[in-house]
């Protein structure tokens, strides 16, 4: 679905490179004013309204999880804030194959094995930790990606989602036994 929609993001410079900016000030002191300065991010900044680092990536890893690890495409071209959700691809790879190969039992065996799990069954990916993930690259991924995406958007569930991308990626793909996708399923589904 695409949204045919203007979204800005709001970036204030330092306060000496303001200079007096009415309107930047105001906005300011209403945020000072709501204790917006004194939140966990924004009491560690000299300039609490400054924005550290701004990226655009080629995918958005979603680093908190209740139900599977989410990599997706930045087709909307978001800004992250956040480097824990930035994925930076070499300029060789082909972003839907990158993206669609991340859906396998593997792949989300090992989020769960390098992840670091919560309470109440959030699991958590840092950087470092999700570059061990295996990710069984191919080119033939790609066009699943659209399949993917479509289950996805229909809430339809992972197990869904796995039955025929294990078939293709690790199965055919990688010669993966059935048995061998079960024990991998069994970590994805602890």
């Amino acid at each position: 679905m695409t949204l045919n929609v203007n979204i800005h993001l709001l970036v204030f410079p330092p306060k000496e490179k303001i200079n007096g900016h009415k309107g930047a000030n105001s906005y300011i002191r209403l945020g000072e004013s709501m204790g917006v300065n004194k939140g966990y991010k924004t009491g560690i900044r000299d300039n609490w309204f400054v924005i550290p680092s701004i990226k655009l990536s080629d995918a958005l890893f979603i680093s908190r999880n209740n139900l599977y690890p989410r990599l997706i495409l930045n087709e909307a071209k978001a800004y992250a804030t956040d480097t824990m959700h930035r994925v930076f691809m070499k300029k060789d790879t082909i972003k839907n194959t990158f993206i669609a190969s991340f859906y396998n039992s593997l792949s989300l065996a090992f989020s769960k094995i390098v992840g670091r799990s919560y309470g109440g069954g959030v699991l958590e990916l840092m950087p470092s930790k999700a570059e061990k993930i295996l990710l069984p690259y191919q080119t033939e991924n790609a066009e699943l990606l659209a399949t993917i995406d479509k289950m996805m958007r229909d809430k339809k569930s992972i197990d869904e989602i796995l039955k025929i991308t294990n078939k293709q990626i690790l199965k055919d793909g990688y010669g993966f036994t059935d048995k061998e996708i079960k024990i991998a399923d069994s970590v994805v589904f602890i």
